[in-house]
Parts: structure tokens; sequence; C-alpha cells
């Protein structure tokens, strides 16, 4: 049987931002928009009327605010939130509600797509997550709200004897040949060089600009994934093809279509650590 289309209302004072989110949404067969509000008042009458699936909400709104409005229904009927705003800096107060995600202002098509793959991804866990026995259930719902992990990442993780998942960032905001935020998936990135306040952030088939300083950048970065090589030299280690042993306790990487990177002395340890582990 097929599964029916999310149920949604969306929520922004400014009406060209409205009907521009809703015809983008419009193009998404998985989603249908069922209502459409100005103000927080307005959002919290819709919520308990139409008892949608999910709420894509502006942050700053007349009256009462998009975090305000979720801290309402927290006692009353919650939708999967999705905050919708052309400001990034609220995005730690945003998360710390369950937010299902936050999405910068203008929303192209294909970040809401993946927006909504979240959802459905989140209700189908729901789903099968009834018919699993209780206490594994309430083990990971704990695990997750206290790590910030998906539980379907934990469930994957536990059938696996892959590390345990964390919640570094998962994606890089970068800006296109077009002057466009896109999200760069982290999984794609192969190394990163420096270049001032500036990274080279090196794909398999692109490099990508990014405005921000090598200290900020790692920490953003899952340690056991992305090593730090050199000063200004990050590599994911899951990319790395074979290790070469140089003089002066030096060593070379060679990463896919013969990248070849220099460990210098002061990081080699942290390279000798993942050999002995068999982590590559």
């Amino acid at each position: 049987m097929t599964e029916r289309a999310l149920t949604a209302i969306i929520v922004d004072d400014e009406p060209l931002a409205l009907e521009g989110l809703k015809l983008r949404l419009e193009k998404i067969a998985e989603l249908e928009v069922i209502g459409e509000a100005s103000d927080g008042d307005q959002a919290i009458q819709l919520c308990q009327t139409l008892n949608p699936d999910v709420m894509f909400l502006d942050l700053q709104l007349p009256g009462l605010n998009g975090i305000e409005v979720v801290q309402a229904l927290q006692s009353d009927i919650l939708p999967m939130v999705v905050f919708v705003s052309a400001y990034g800096e609220y995005a730690i107060d945003a998360f710390e509600l369950n937010a299902i995600d936050y999405i910068l202002k203008p929303a192209n098509l294909g970040r809401l797509k993946k927006t909504v793959a979240r959802i459905l991804e989140r209700r189908d866990t729901e789903k099968t997550t009834k018919e699993k026995p209780a206490e594994k259930y309430k083990l990971l719902k704990a695990l997750g709200e206290s790590s910030g992990i998906a539980i379907s990442q934990l469930e994957d993780w536990l059938e696996s004897d892959k590390p345990m998942p964390t919640a570094f960032s998962q994606e890089l905001v970068i800006k296109n040949s077009d002057n466009e935020k896109v999200f760069l998936p982290v999984a794609d990135i192969r190394w990163i060089d420096a270049a001032g306040d500036y990274m080279c952030v090196h794909t398999l088939k692109d490099t990508h600009i990014v405005r921000i300083t090598m200290k900020k950048l790692e920490s953003q970065l899952d340690e056991r994934i992305f090593k730090r090589i050199h000063k200004s030299t990050l590599v994911n280690v899951n990319c790395i093809e074979s290790i070469k042993a140089l003089k002066n306790s030096e060593s070379l990487l060679t990463l896919a279509n013969d990248i070849q990177l220099k460990v210098s002395r002061n990081f080699s340890s942290a390279i000798q650590a993942l050999v002995e582990s068999k982590a590559i």
C-alpha cells in the first residue's frame, strides 16, 4: 500500500517568501501543503485544527516568534518542525527544540527535497519502532537525545561493526560558482588545505573554497575521520589508499587518482596510530 503524502503548513510573514516556499514544496510529490500562516498565533491555530505532519516555520514573526510557537505547542499538538530563516545564528536554539531541520533562506528545491526525505525517514522510523521491543526503543531514544544522533542512524550502527556515529556536521555550507549556498556532504570530502582564512575543500571531482579558519572547521568535523597531517592540512582517513614512510619520521599518503599528501613529523603519531589500530 502506498504511503500517504506528508501534510504540511508553512509560516512566514513575508508574502513573497511564503509564496516562493509554497511553489517549491508543491513540486515535491511526497508532500502536500494544506495551510499557510503569517504570524505565530495563526500557526498555533492551524496546528490545532489541521494537525499537520510538518510545519515549515520562519523564526522572525510578528507577535510570537518561531521559537515561542514551538514552545507553546510542546504540550499540545506539535508537528515535526523545520525552521526556515535568513539567520544561521539561531540554529542551536532551534535544534534544542528537536527541530528536524534548519534551512537558510532562500530555500532551493534540492535542499527542500533532502529535508522531506529526512522527514519521511523519521516517519518510517517512528512507525517501525512501534513494532520493536520497548526497552530497545527507549535506549535508542535516550541515546539519541543525549548525543543528537538520529535514531535511524543508531539502529544502523547496532546492526553493523562500525564505530558509533557522531553528531558532528554531516554537511558543510559552501557557495557554488553562481554564488548560491549549497550543502556539501562531509563524507564526500577527501582532504582540506588552508590558505589564510579560506579553506580549499577537495572532493573527487571539485575543489570548493570556504571562508572559515582551520580551527573552527576542524571543530565541526569528526576527529576520528578527519586527521591533521600538517598544520594546514586535514585528510579523510577513509580516502587513504596507502602510506609510505619517509625520512625524519615523515610519511607520504596516497589517495585515489594518485593524489599524494605529505605527513609532517609533528603529526606522524596520529597516522601511526591509525596503522596500528588497523582503522584503514
